[in-house]
């Protein structure tokens, strides 16, 4: 049984700029959700795309949060399943009226998915729109597939959480506590990712007889599991210390997108919440939270990583070693941070025409710039050979010395050729690094493999999109995001062989064939 990948995606953002102004209420407007049915029915392997009809009488742009939320109804093998998830986005809805497609997946089995959507957005007030009552049907068979018209519409309206916040009487610390806490609800309050591997353990062991009972004990567990993940968000939107750099990026003008909690217990555990602002650009904040004490807290912005990389390219050894790379034909790729305590490691990746990597690192240290290092694995293969290199010329110079001497010069004719040059064939290229990739992996060397992997889709996207020149992952996914092309999956592989590269994740043969068959198949 596999389940729904749930992901949203906002397409025909063609908007049609109409107005709607009344002359007597130049301050007022609404913000109006509907769809057409009520029923939506979609084969199984198909994307369920639902066309959501919004309507702004505002007169401008407003900004938001769209949070939808699904439970999905599976029956199969006599015994019913039901999962649930909520995920929250930043959403925009341009004046006037105009019709967005709300992508929520695929299934490969028949089942059932409830759809709830809320935009909460602020206009003088808080003001909220609840769009419930939406049915998605994956059916087997084209024949069952049915289409009736029953629309559904939702006004907003004021958003009363919002307001009995605004009215208790709390210090203004308190306030932060508690509207951190409800927009951490919004983003975890109603996943349950163990549930998923809980229903994957019944259908691959196939129990019969004592099914329902041990149904009940996963059920019982999960509860026990969602409530030591609720108290556990809780002690960490009390943390002072938490909530001071999560105030610091919402005032840089980031908004918090997602992320995953990690609880070992009501106090204890990891944490990692991403963030974004009106450019794109991500930053996050992620550590570990001891008895409710913050270990190792771990802030990342593209403006601390701009400052880290404007520090390491003023040190003279890191200008050496660039300078050294620049000159044997490397061009300087992407760059990977990792934080622990007091600490940065920073490593610049190159790579060259021949698909050659090498790399600097670097630690960074109070401001302070230490143990630069230059990672060059071909110079070393290269100087290993040096001395066949100097053989192979001797041998010729001689060979050619006696040629002019016991041979007779033949009339010389010059022949003017026309060196036409090969195109650059990117696809072969990036599926010969992604060979190389599983050659290195099968070999334990995991490090090389994660990191030729995402060299390998980032080559193809590069060409693929017309880019043709060295470009980082962060510069990638920024243009696919920027021209609405899929990015999620392509950055979740980056991710993934950055955190390895730098030992923060450990390798896996799972994730490490999720990775090579995403970027086989875009490529083929």
């Amino acid at each position: 049984m596999k389940h729904i990948n749930i992901r949203i995606g906002l397409f025909f953002c063609l908007f049609l700029v109409i107005p709607i102004v009344n002359a007597s209420l130049l301050n007022s407007g609404d913000i109006t959700f509907s769809v057409d049915q009520k029923d939506y029915y979609f084969k199984t392997g198909e994307d369920a795309i639902i066309p959501l009809n919004v309507k702004n009488t505002y007169g401008e742009k407003i900004d938001g949060m769209l949070t939808y939320t699904y439970i999905q109804q599976i029956n199969q093998g006599g015994m019913h399943m039901s999962t649930s998830n909520s995920q929250s986005t930043s959403f925009s809805v341009e004046d006037g009226e105009n019709t967005q497609g709300l992508n929520f997946g695929t299934s490969d089995n028949p089942s059932e998915l409830d759809i709830s959507l809320k935009f909460v957005y602020t206009k003088k007030e808080s003001r909220v729109v609840n769009l419930d009552g939406i049915k998605i049907h994956f059916v087997s068979d084209e024949k069952q597939k049915q289409s009736k018209q029953d629309k559904q519409s939702s006004s907003s309206k004021k958003n009363t959480q919002a307001q009995q916040s605004q009215n208790s009487k709390q210090d203004p610390f308190s306030q932060q506590e508690q509207q951190m806490q409800q927009m951490m609800n919004q983003m975890f309050g109603n996943q349950q990712p163990q549930q998923q591997s809980a229903e994957q353990r019944l259908q691959n062991n196939q129990m019969s007889q004592d099914s329902s009972a041990l149904k009940q004990q996963m059920q019982n567990q999960l509860q026990e599991q969602q409530a030591m993940k609720k108290e556990f968000q809780k002690h960490l939107s009390q943390n002072q210390d938490f909530q001071k750099e999560h105030q610091s990026l919402l005032n840089q003008g980031y908004n918090l997108t997602g992320g995953n909690l990690n609880p070992s217990s009501n106090n204890t555990g990891d944490f990692e919440l991403n963030y974004q602002n009106q450019k794109g650009e991500q930053a996050s904040l992620k550590g570990h939270l001891q008895d409710g004490e913050l270990n190792n807290l771990q802030k990342d912005t593209p403006e601390t990583r701009q400052k880290m990389m404007q520090k390491l390219q003023k040190n003279k050894q890191f200008q050496k070693y660039n300078q050294q790379l620049q000159n044997q034909g490397f061009r300087q790729q992407n760059s990977d941070f990792s934080q622990e305590g007091n600490k940065t490691s920073v490593q610049v990746n190159y790579l060259n025409q021949k698909n050659e990597t090498a790399a600097i690192k670097a630690d960074i240290i109070n401001d302070t710039v230490k143990d630069v290092e230059l990672i060059n694995e071909n110079e070393k293969e290269h100087k290993n050979y040096w001395w066949i290199l100097l053989v192979l010329l001797l041998l010729g110079i001689v060979g050619y010395f006696i040629y002019k001497k016991f041979s007779k010069k033949p009339k010389e004719v010059i022949i003017e050729k026309k060196i036409i040059e090969k195109p650059f064939d990117y696809k072969a290229e990036s599926l010969k690094m992604l060979s190389k990739a599983k050659e290195l992996f099968n070999k334990e060397q995991y490090k090389e493999a994660y990191m030729i992997a995402a060299q390998s889709l980032r080559l193809y996207l590069s060409y693929k999109n017309d880019l043709k020149k060295e470009i980082t992952n962060d510069e990638i996914i920024k243009h696919l995001r920027m021209h609405k092309k899929p990015f999620k999956d392509a950055k979740e592989c980056f991710d993934l062989c950055s955190l390895v590269e730098f030992a923060k994740y450990k390798a896996n043969k799972k994730d490490f064939d999720k990775i090579i068959d995403y970027t086989k198949k875009i490529i083929e």
